[in-house]
């Protein structure tokens, strides 16, 4: 893994798991954050991939994440309407 894989650029956790390599080996991996769960690609710009350079609007930091709000369920899929054209 690359320099990108020290640590977080959301949250600077550094615990990083390695999720996937690409088809061609040594031109990317994607990684996750252990405590946000941030995924990145290492490919990517600095702006994605470097806790100095995220932006800091989008920072978060431990307190940041304990105290969240509970992110909404998402809800069950629409079952999709049968058309008339598809009874034929």
């Amino acid at each position: 893994m690359t320099d990108a894989a020290t640590c977080c650029p959301r949250c600077a956790h550094t615990v990083i798991e390695h999720l996937f390599t690409s088809p061609v080996p040594g031109v990317w991996d994607v990684l996750q954050c252990g405590r946000c769960l941030y995924c990145w690609r290492t490919g990517e710009p600095d702006r994605r991939t470097r806790r100095d350079a995220y932006p800091d609007s989008f920072k978060l930091t431990a307190d940041d994440i304990d105290n969240a709000p509970e992110v909404p369920a998402v809800p069950p899929l629409a079952v999709p309407a049968v058309h008339r054209w598809s009874e034929r």
